[in-house]
């Protein structure tokens, strides 16, 4: 049987995330070089999850192959998403808190390189139609992977990969160099601004701030930011 392989990665991938009530939390994930992943029941799509079984599939109650298996697999498994791109207004809408968050870059191979084993990245895959159970000989755990790797196009432009992991939970990575630079929002806070770039100092990470122009995004380092005169 021919084997199914992803030759092509990303050289980075993006995390978009708010700060505010939530800035301590993501902070805590930079310095303690993890990815937070928590259960799909929290993500913003009332879909997630959703399959159709096969006929062969339903004849199966009991056991590995049984609907309640996957259902206590997809309770447990935590996902973190990612995405493709750092400069995607609605994602920076949606995710980071109305431009007020941040969005951190990720090395792919160094982030790969660094996860425990178990953990899994892929691609996520966008159709028409819900995923499909069949009666094959794939684990609980691979079935319910399956299930939350499908959106319906809609969501496409969001290009997003997924983290897997088999309970809820933080997803350490080795490496500290990790992490290769941060985005921050226009509309960022100044305490929580503030706060990300001494924690970006500490790590030795670059941070660079949003700023708009009309229609377009730029992202500006400190020293290139031209601030407002004062009325």
């Amino acid at each position: 049987m021919a084997q199914l392989k992803i030759y092509a990665k990303p050289s980075n991938l993006y995390r978009y995330r708010p700060l505010g009530p939530k800035a301590e939390q993501e902070l805590n994930a930079l310095v303690g070089h993890y990815i937070y992943c928590p259960a799909f029941s929290v993500m913003n799509d009332p879909m997630e999850g959703l399959y159709r079984p096969s006929a062969r599939f339903t004849q199966n109650p009991l056991g590995e192959k049984s609907a309640a298996r996957v259902h206590d697999a997809l309770q447990k498994t935590g996902i973190a998403s990612l995405s493709e791109v750092f400069d995607h207004e609605p994602m920076w809408a949606h995710y980071a808190d109305q431009f007020a968050g941040m969005c951190v870059q990720y090395n792919v191979n160094r982030l790969l390189k660094g996860l425990d084993t178990k953990i899994a990245l892929t691609r996520m895959m966008y159709s028409e139609s819900e995923p499909v159970l069949l009666n094959d000989k794939s684990l609980a755990v691979d079935r319910a992977r399956l299930c939350l790797s499908s959106k319906t196009v809609r969501w496409a432009s969001e290009r997003e990969w997924r983290l897997f992991k088999d309970n809820q939970g933080e997803a350490h990575y080795r490496d500290p160099k990790t992490v290769t630079k941060i985005f921050l929002g226009s509309r960022i806070g100044e305490a929580d601004e503030s706060a990300v770039r001494a924690a970006c100092r500490a790590l030795g990470v670059p941070v660079v701030k949003m700023a708009i122009d009309a229609y377009s995004l730029t992202f500006r380092s400190a020293l290139t930011i031209r601030r407002k005169p004062s009325p």
